[in-house]
């Protein structure tokens, strides 16, 4: 089981967000695009919702293919799927 309730990848860029986005659903792996919890950074306004149990796999991946991202954060916040996602 996760530490946390949500596990969120923060990024430099949008350009960067939708690198790994794709990435990832190419993999056929959950990943949702979301604003980025101001609890956790006031930098680019996009992050990627994903499950916690991925987050090594994600971390190979990223280092596989060069996909840049600052940080993979827990958080225990409640999850609003109105207000965080992006249609």
């Amino acid at each position: 089981m996760s530490e946390y309730l949500h596990y969120y990848i923060l990024f430099q860029n949008h350009t960067d967000a939708t690198a790994m986005y794709r990435s990832l659903k190419g993999k056929g792996m959950y990943a949702q695009i979301s604003p980025t919890p101001r609890e956790l950074s006031v930098c680019c306004g996009v992050s990627l919702l994903v499950h916690g149990e991925d987050v090594e796999k994600i971390k190979e991946i990223a280092g596989e293919e060069n996909l840049a991202y600052l940080q993979i954060s827990g958080l225990n916040n409640t999850f609003d799927n109105t207000r965080h996602k992006y249609g």
